[in-house]
């Protein structure tokens, strides 16, 4: 891609959130900054990686294996993988699941009310609504709703050519 930044071959590349502290000099890539260019619409890559790992919190580091075959192919999995995980069900003691659509698809489904657009859902919905097309009043509420795996969306990314193959580095600070 011809306005894909070229960067600097590293052991491991480090993922910055902010992207105003992803300089030339520093070689951090802007990930949040990326994934919005590339998707159409804000992407949480702290809300990402705490769904890699739900007891990721503030000031935290997670490393992204992606250099070999066989990690990448399992990122690539994850992108074609029609089955979402939509919480337990109280009442019956069953695992609920939207199939039928690829967790990247249901997050880009789910929007941020505007002026011509009205909240569909509550704040804090129950954790086994189907979430497909809905619009929050806020931002903080559709990414707590769901956010795609960083995982996913890094192997996304390198496979579109928005990203150079190697392992990464998410560090979150605020």
């Amino acid at each position: 891609m011809p306005d894909t930044p070229a960067y600097t071959p590293r052991s491991i590349y480090i993922l910055e959130p902010h992207a105003h502290y992803a300089t030339a000099e520093n070689g951090y890539i802007p990930i949040e900054a990326i994934a919005e260019r590339v998707y159409g619409k804000p992407y949480s890559s702290l809300r990402g990686c705490q769904r890699d790992g739900e007891h990721i919190g503030n000031d935290s580091v997670k490393l992204y294996e992606l250099t070999s075959d066989e990690d990448y192919l399992e990122a690539l999995d994850y992108l074609d993988d029609a089955e979402i995980y939509l919480g337990r069900d109280s009442r019956t003691g069953k695992s609920v699941f939207k199939t039928g659509m690829t967790k990247l698809d249901y997050w880009l489904s789910i929007r941020v009310a505007d002026k011509n657009t009205p909240a569909t859902v509550e704040a804090n919905p129950p954790a086994t609504q189907d979430l497909e097309n809905a619009v929050f009043e806020k931002r903080f509420f559709a990414d707590r709703a769901f956010s795609p795996s960083l995982r996913l969306v890094l192997g996304d990314l390198i496979r579109r050519g928005e990203l150079p193959r190697g392992d990464y580095l998410f560090r979150h600070w605020w």
